[in-house]
């Protein structure tokens, strides 16, 4: 694996050392930039590229949300994961609307914390247990929307939610990646999505999984 650079923005000194320690032990030799608030964030975001983003939602200047937002306009790449106490609705809808990968609860075992990092390694977006529970929960609850993808964009789509990655599907289906990349851009485009975990939620939706 190439090196990593790490954002962990998280202002509770106590829990920023003891996310830092669980990212070391599931990223070993990986670099890991620590912010406590929105303002050091963006210091480090004006300076770095990143790989993987740990973010807060509650910061002495502002909401978490807001550095997600500004991650995804510039590098949409940057694999977004919310690191919070907050496990309401409004708060997990948000950041998927606004492009996060990944949503876990701090309040939860360190395993499981732990285990829903190494979720990345496996392409899986990584949620909090309740976290997914509400999310099946919610959509189990609500009318399936109306499918305007094409067959292969279908196929694609529930192969995204479970877990391949592009050079997996290239593979999978005898395309090349850039066929497979434009066919996700496309298909992005018509669900409105920018992101693997709102992909996912999407095949759900759908009725793909």
């Amino acid at each position: 694996m190439s090196l990593l650079n790490i954002l962990l923005l998280e202002d509770q000194p106590d829990i920023q050392n003891w996310i830092s320690d669980i990212l070391k032990e599931t990223f070993p030799g990986h670099i890991i930039f620590k912010a406590d608030d929105i303002k050091e964030a963006q210091q480090h975001l004006a300076n770095q590229n990143f790989t993987i983003a740990l973010l807060d939602i509650n910061l002495p200047d502002g909401s978490g949300l807001e550095i997600l937002k500004a991650i995804k306009q510039k590098h949409a790449q940057t694999l977004c994961v919310m690191s919070t106490i907050f496990d309401d609705h409004d708060n997990i809808f948000s950041a998927l609307q606004l492009g996060a990968d990944g949503y876990i609860i701090k309040s939860g075992s360190r395993e499981n914390f732990k285990s829903s990092l190494l979720n990345i390694n496996k392409g899986e977006p990584p949620l909090s247990p309740k976290v997914a529970s509400m999310m099946m929960n919610y959509f189990h609850n609500h009318k399936e929307p109306e499918n305007n993808l094409t067959d292969r964009q279908n196929q694609i789509l529930k192969m995204i939610a479970q877990g391949l990655q592009n050079k997996e599907i290239a593979t999978e289906l005898d395309l090349s990646v850039y066929t497979i990349m434009d066919h996700i851009k496309r298909l992005y485009d018509k669900l409105n999505i920018s992101s693997r975990a709102q992909a996912a939620i999407k095949a759900q939706q759908l009725g793909l999984l």
